[in-house]
């Protein structure tokens, strides 16, 4: 039967030769490491761009049908300017209007993440979407947040509650899509390829709205590189 040697024996022992024959280990180096490794969190899954006309009008149908104008018209905004949910949810009802009657021709913003002006359009359902929910909400203020929390007086939406909305909307509806805070932006930028497919120049232009790299890289944001990928392999797949 062997002897079993414990950590008091190691540390007493006077028995030099017992010492040489002892094979040290660099405990120190393994616990610093161990406080000083950082253990990477799995990264969140990217967001998806809803890619057909029926399911936009699924989620639009469904905010209107429980009342929620304000989640309406966040989607509809979100979908029709491509801005980050940070630029979004700072919106208030001055970048929309002059003054209590008159409509702005374009919502004009500094981006937080850049800090480049970023101008879009006012569309008329952008204007429909905003007017039904003044009109559900009773009126509005010019200083006033258009996506305001419950929270406070007058205090945005913060994106986690943002995100649960879009979340719901997926398990409601049984969207095959992870719908975080960018699907917005994304189904922007797919809509905006696909209305512009015989357009040589509406890539690079898309690349400009988005302020991307290169167009590689907007393309992957929008989901096309994979669809063009899945559909390339499939045609492959036929040959055996």
């Amino acid at each position: 039967m062997e002897a079993q040697i414990s950590f008091y024996d190691l540390e007493h022992t006077n028995d030099q030769k017992s010492h040489n024959n002892i094979i040290m280990f660099p405990a120190k180096n393994v616990f610093t490491n161990l406080e000083t490794k950082s253990f990477d969190k799995p990264k969140p899954k990217p967001a998806d761009s809803v890619k057909t006309l029926e399911e936009i009008e699924k989620i639009k149908k469904y905010f209107l049908s429980r009342g929620e104008y304000r989640n309406y018209c966040l989607f509809i905004i979100g979908i029709t300017t491509g801005y980050r949910i940070s630029d979004l949810l700072s919106l208030k009802f001055s970048d929309f209007f002059e003054d209590y009657e008159t409509w702005k021709r374009e919502i004009d913003i500094t981006e937080q993440k850049t800090k480049k002006r970023h101008s879009m359009p006012i569309s008329e359902n952008i204007k429909i979407a905003v007017g039904l929910y003044i009109k559900n909400k009773g009126g509005f203020f010019l200083s006033e947040y258009i996506f305001k929390s419950q929270k406070g007086r007058n205090r945005p939406l913060d994106k986690s509650s943002a995100r649960k909305i879009f979340n719901n909307i997926a398990k409601e509806l049984n969207l095959p899509y992870h719908c975080s805070t960018h699907f917005l932006r994304k189904t922007f930028a797919y809509w905006f390829l696909q209305i512009h497919k015989s357009d040589m120049s509406a890539l690079a232009t898309l690349q400009e709205i988005l302020n991307h790299s290169s167009e590689k890289v907007t393309l992957k944001y929008c989901g096309i590189e994979k669809e063009r990928k899945e559909a390339m392999l499939k045609s492959l797949a036929v040959l055996w």
